[in-house]
């Protein structure tokens, strides 16, 4: 008896034999490569949510902070200058303060914000931090120096034959600016638009 191919419906040849049936295998009713292929796409899923959920937490975290330097060393030059301490200890206070200052901002940028100088800063988008390491700074043990007691006011004399000017009295001098007339400019000139006619 002659079997049929089923596509064409012709006999066979003669001498040939019928391929024994692939034995696929299958998980899950699809075949190693569909699942293969299926578990491919569900990770690359699976990464494309966490990259973009990685990278909006980013932004919406402060990696980009400022902080105002000359403040913070300003007002600690300034009350060592009205200290009453002797220069080198003065001198070993202020390198402590440094060291204090810049133990603080390796703290951040190990953190991972990037800390740049305020007074570079032009955008009002970039928190500012100058109080919050101006506290730390303080709290890692440094103290503000202890002002000088002021020595006791003596009144001065006038000298004979010179005139006392009383403040109250004193005759007003009224300077002419070059900026007047300019927006920001002299006193009359503050709230113009632009040059005075």
């Amino acid at each position: 008896m002659t079997e049929y191919e089923p596509e064409l419906a012709l006999p066979r040849p003669p001498g040939t034999q019928p391929s024994p049936p692939r034995h696929s295998i299958r998980i899950g009713g699809f075949t190693l490569a569909q699942f293969l292929l299926g578990l491919l796409g569900m990770t690359a899923l699976i990464w494309a949510i966490w990259a973009t959920h990685a990278i909006l937490d980013r932004s919406n975290r402060q990696d980009i902070v400022s902080v105002r330097l000359s403040s913070i060393i300003g007002e600690y030059v300034q009350a060592q200058a009205r200290s009453a301490s002797p220069p080198a200890s003065v001198e070993a206070e202020m390198r402590r303060f440094m060291e204090s200052l810049d133990t603080q901002l390796q703290a951040r940028s190990a953190k991972g914000q990037i800390v740049l100088v305020g007074e570079a800063v032009l955008s009002r988008n970039v928190p500012d931090v100058t109080a919050e390491l101006r506290r730390s700074v303080y709290q890692s043990g440094i103290a503000l120096p202890d002002r000088a007691p002021e020595p006791p006011a003596t009144p001065v004399e006038p000298r004979a034959g010179a005139a006392a000017v009383v403040p109250s009295q004193a005759p007003e001098t009224n300077l002419a600016s070059p900026f007047d007339g300019f927006v920001g400019g002299g006193a009359e000139g503050a709230g113009d638009a632009g040059p005075a006619n």
